[in-house]
């Protein structure tokens, strides 16, 4: 064989064997994540949410690299009902720190969380319809997500987590009319004490009339 076809095939091999492996290390995730999902890979998926419902979920973050990474948090409303999705709260724990714990309306960017090489957290999250809640969400869906994205020192990396739920239509049993309830009474007590007030002042006087 001459020496022109040899250093070529010698090249060849190279790219053959060794450019492949080159790529699957340098493409390494930042980030490694496991969790609680539902059956549909969301985050959490929730059908006909009453007032006082809640659920919990978990994710696992590992860091995949050799060094020390940082990793944000964000939520974004995507579609449904805006009203809705202000009404839901979220907490998210890491550990036994509160990370977050109000409306997801309110929700702001968690920042520059650190996670060490080879090293892994448990972020804890509890989705909540909060019990005082009223008629005017029965029906309503929203759709959400949260966002994680890792970083080091040459690139980022996001993943995104979905939120789909909806409250319990109005075909369900309704949520309790406590404003119409509460009306119905005060005026039955009210009507209750005049007929008594009168039934009062009717006996007075046939007494008065016989002395």
């Amino acid at each position: 064989m001459s020496k022109p076809k040899i250093i070529f095939s010698a090249i060849l091999l190279f790219f053959l064997l060794f450019v492949p492996i080159l790529q699957a290390t340098t493409n390494t995730n930042i980030i490694d994540l496991d969790g609680t999902f539902s059956e549909n890979g969301n985050l959490f998926n929730l059908d006909n949410l009453k007032p006082g419902d809640w659920a919990e979920r978990e994710i696992t973050i590992s860091n995949q690299t050799d060094h020390d990474i940082t990793y944000d948090i964000d939520v974004r409303y995507i579609e449904g009902s805006e009203l809705f999705f202000k009404q839901l709260s979220l907490e998210i724990m890491q550990g036994d720190q509160v990370l977050f714990d109000d409306k997801l309306a309110n929700f702001s960017l968690l920042t520059e969380l650190p996670l060490r090489t080879n090293s892994e957290e448990k972020l804890g999250f509890t989705l909540t319809f909060p019990p005082e809640s009223g008629n005017e969400y029965q029906g309503l869906t929203t759709t959400a997500e949260i966002i994680v994205t890792a970083f080091d020192d040459t690139e980022a990396e996001t993943s995104s987590f979905p939120i789909a739920s909806d409250s319990q239509p109005t075909s369900g049993s309704s949520l309790p009319s406590t404003a119409t309830v509460m009306f119905n009474i005060l005026l039955i007590g009210g009507a209750l004490l005049l007929v008594g007030s009168l039934i009062l002042l009717y006996l007075k006087r046939n007494k008065f009339a016989e002395e």
